[in-house]
């Protein structure tokens, strides 16, 4: 590419040399115009001077001299070669054709007297160059001078012409010597000029370089360039601007890129343009910034998995799995469950996790097998794939781990964009602990105290859900109501804290007696609901038979007492039995109410005959 000086000595050294050629071109033609004037004016003069001396000539009676008279004037002019008088019509009618050299001999000397318009022409070639002039005259009476006297015409009638040719090879010479003597100085001129230009534009032209490379490395993000020219003038006051501008946007740049970096998690990967880099942190912090403003309005934490599948999504990440702690249970919950990156055992004892038992986050690059349950793990072997485990804290301890899976040439992508998922996972944290905390109180406000069963108001909350899922599936849910026989006569007997030890055991019975997908509610007092999902017909007075055997083989300690409790129970299935599932609580509340009527420890099945 052709620097910046190159190409303004190209552009003035171009238009000096226009300048040059126009000038020279100029003078040639103005040389040559002015030398054709002069012929024509001295051919003219002379043509005058002719005329009058002829018809001097002719009132004297001395015309037979003309000759002699026109050879003293060629004599005389020095480049006049030829000059001839042309007899015209009227002369020749009245005196005769008079000399041969009288006679017109071309077409343009036959013109002239035949229209009375005078011609003028230049004939050049390499040799010579000579100037023709024809001049006509006419009877024309001028103060003493009368043609008409000797000529028996009419006023402005054609008498004849002049016929005049002047050699211009000299002067043409003359006119080229002068205009080769001034292309050479105009050269010279052109020469040292150039130089001139040269050599003043020479600390411009590498200002201007130096200005252009700067502010294309500050395009690029470098801004360390700077710029020097010591002329006492403008261009010196702009290098200055331009260094304290790069100085400072330098320094502004990698104050906000530091502190902005400040903001994200981990180490960034930075590309040396700080312009770009500090725009990339500041636009992910704003979508930071966003994303955390959006998460606080969700709901649940169900609605957060949402936000974070969108931000995978959004960063390009395509494998990846969001687990959730069950303390209660200890084990793993995978949110997605469509693809599962670790092991069975996980799933059903949660310290089996590295994330969960140590705290911190997991990556398997340099050890491929640093967590065996990992899903591709087999003796230690090298995997396909590997995995970065981040852990999110949730009152205190790990509550969500999410797990990004990638492989070797997805390694770098990952590693970029690893410090801005630590960030928005920064950000969702308390978002997720304060969901969690309101789902524990709303949870807790669901379960009965003492049996740490659901109780009626969970009830209230899950029937219209289950109605319209049981419904959807066309299946259909057994309902178990339950009461403890002589549960009055027990508090009565022991005192209520054997009564309340009774209702705990007889609870938990309940619990272990079904699966984990059915409900066990406490639905008021000593009775108990058991809500059976997707049951099979008939199968529901099976599970309540099963319930009441177990209930009646168990002995409850209570202190020094030993009770071996035993229940009745009232079944009924939706929506087989009623349409309504309320209706159907209540037919399974009247088989329950037979059962207690017939002698209690015993299962009735709803009917409409009985």
């Amino acid at each position: 590419m052709k620097s910046i000086k190159t190409r303004l000595m190209v552009r003035v050294l171009s238009i000096l040399f226009i300048l040059f050629v126009v000038t020279q071109i100029l003078e040639y033609t103005t040389f040559r115009l002015i030398n054709i004037n002069n012929a024509e004016s001295q051919s003219k003069v002379i043509a005058q001077l002719i005329q009058n001396t002829l018809t001097i000539l002719m009132e004297f009676q001395k015309i037979d001299e003309r000759q002699v008279f026109l050879e003293n004037i060629k004599s005389r002019s020095g480049n006049i070669k030829e000059i001839r008088v042309l007899r015209g019509e009227n002369v020749i009618k009245q005196y005769g054709p008079g000399l041969p050299e009288e006679m017109p001999k071309t077409p343009e000397e036959k013109k002239v007297l035949e229209t009375g318009i005078p011609f003028s022409k230049l004939e050049e070639n390499f040799e010579k160059a000579e100037y023709i002039y024809i001049q006509p005259y006419r009877a024309i009476p001028i103060g003493k001078i009368d043609c008409l006297k000797c000529h028996d015409v009419k006023a402005g009638e054609i008498l004849g012409a002049v016929y005049i040719r002047t050699d211009l090879t000299e002067t043409r010479r003359l006119a080229f010597s002068n205009l080769i003597q001034i292309t050479f100085i105009s050269l010279i001129t052109f020469i040292f000029t150039g130089f001139i230009i040269y050599k003043f534009f020479q600390p411009y032209t590498e200002f201007f370089t130096k200005l252009k490379r700067g502010l294309l490395l500050a395009r690029k993000g470098n801004f360390s360039s700077s710029v020097e020219i010591n002329t006492q003038d403008e261009a010196q006051e702009l290098a200055t601007v331009y260094n304290e501008t790069m100085r400072n946007l330098y320094k502004t740049l990698n104050e906000i890129e530091e502190k902005a970096s400040f903001l994200i998690s981990g180490t960034l990967n930075k590309t040396g343009n700080i312009l770009n880099d500090t725009t990339e942190i500041i636009e992910n912090l704003v979508d930071i910034y966003r994303f955390k403003r959006i998460v606080e309005k969700d709901s649940s934490k169900e609605d957060i998995y949402t936000r974070l599948r969108e931000l995978m999504k959004k960063m390009e990440i395509t494998k990846y799995s969001i687990y959730e702690v069950d303390y209660r249970n200890n084990r793993l919950i995978d949110i997605d469950e469509s693809a599962k990156w670790c092991k069975e055992p996980v799933f059903s004892d949660a310290d089996e996790c590295r994330v969960k038992r140590t705290g911190s986050e997991v990556i398997s690059e340099d050890f491929s097998c640093l967590c065996p349950n990992f899903i591709e793990c087999e003796d230690g072997e090298k995997t396909e794939h590997y995995y970065i485990c981040i852990p999110i804290y949730v009152a205190g301890k790990v509550g969500i781990i999410l797990q990004l899976v990638y492989t070797e040439n997805e390694k770098e992508k990952i590693k970029s964009k690893l410090p801005y998922i630590e960030s928005y996972i920064k950000e969702v944290a308390p978002v997720l602990e304060a969901k969690t905390f309101m789902e524990r109180l709303k949870e807790q406000s669901y379960v009965d105290q003492l049996t740490g069963l659901y109780n009626r108001r969970f009830l209230e909350e899950i029937l219209p859900k289950l109605t319209k899922q049981t419904l959807r599936r066309n299946s259909q849910l057994g309902i178990l109501m339950i009461d403890i026989d002589n549960f009055k006569q027990i508090n009565d007997t022991y005192g209520h804290d054997v009564g309340d030890v009774v209702l705990s055991e007889v609870a938990d019975i309940l619990k272990r007696s079904v699966r984990e997908s059915d409900y066990v509610i406490r639905y008021g007092g000593e009775e108990f609901l058991i809500i059976l999902i997707d049951v099979q017909k008939g199968k529901s007075v099976e599970v309540a038979e099963k319930i009441r055997k177990l209930v009646e083989g168990s002995y409850i300690n209570a202190g020094d007492v030993k009770i071996s409790p035993t229940v009745s129970i009232g079944v009924a299935e939706f929506p087989d039995d009623a349409e309504d599932i309320y209706q159907v609580i209540k037919l399974a509340d009247m088989a329950l109410y037979r059962a207690k009527k017939d002698g209690k420890n015993r299962t009735y099945r709803y009917s409409e005959n009985a």
